[in-house]
């Protein structure tokens, strides 16, 4: 019972520190201007031959939201070795100076889209010595998404496309690209909104009631949306 408390204690704690760092990045809102955004999406792990992220990073790319480019990039995923994939990232950051960067992986056991808020130092690498440790020495324990995690919930829900709000996103690469990510942009003093989404698997005949491959492209191009409206000078 006093773990149960404590666990909602942190999630009002959240909740209380996403709205004061939403409020005080929507008033300052930018110029209008051409926006860059990256979505990344993984490829082939494990036993997933395909991953519907990686679709979905590649069907959104060249594509034109508002006033935003969209560039779709595939990562490779590194199970046992982190560095690796996201070093990746760091480089497109740095090639591409996107506004925003949304990360997103698949997560099979679960059948909705999870818009994840909390990214932790730490990781579990699948190798022989495999330990938990942490991602990064000398860094916080966690760092938070600003992505309005709320408001984009509601309006895939209005969509009727199944979705909540996560607070744990597990130990392997998606938590490590979701925290070093966040990480990376606040040691750099970058001007970069950054997340993560977790899809569910896509409809196969493998996989008949899993979620249609469409419903999560379109679940991206809403969750783009919120957060250049939230953000961003759009029809103002």
């Amino acid at each position: 019972m006093k773990l149960k408390k404590l666990i909602l204690i942190y999630i009002v704690i959240l909740f209380f520190l996403n709205s004061i760092i939403v409020s005080s990045q929507s008033t300052g809102l930018k110029e209008e201007k051409q926006i860059t955004v990256l979505v990344m999406g993984f490829g082939p792990f494990l036993n997933h031959n395909v991953n519907p992220s990686e679709l979905i990073a590649a069907d959104l790319d060249g594509e034109t939201i508002y006033n935003a480019d969209i560039i779709g990039l595939q990562v490779l995923p590194n199970l046992s070795n982190f560095s690796e994939s996201i070093s990746i990232v760091y480089q497109a950051i740095d090639s591409f100076n996107p506004d925003y960067i949304f990360s997103i992986g698949l997560a099979a056991k679960y059948g909705n889209i999870r818009i994840e808020k909390v990214g932790f130092n730490l990781k579990y690498e699948i190798k022989e010595d495999s330990k938990l440790e942490k991602l990064i020495p000398n860094a916080p324990f966690m760092l938070i998404s600003p992505f309005p995690s709320m408001k984009i919930v509601r309006e895939l829900k209005k969509e009727s496309i199944p979705s909540q709000i996560s607070f744990f996103p597990g130990l392997s690469l998606c938590n490590g690209m979701l925290y070093s990510v966040l990480n990376y942009i606040d040691i750099n003093k970058l001007d970069i909104k950054s997340g993560f989404i977790h899809v569910p698997l896509h409809k196969t005949e493998e996989n008949p009631d899993a979620m249609n491959l469409q419903t999560m492209v379109n679940a991206t191009r809403v969750i783009i949306k919120v957060c250049l409206g939230n953000y961003s000078c759009i029809n103002c």
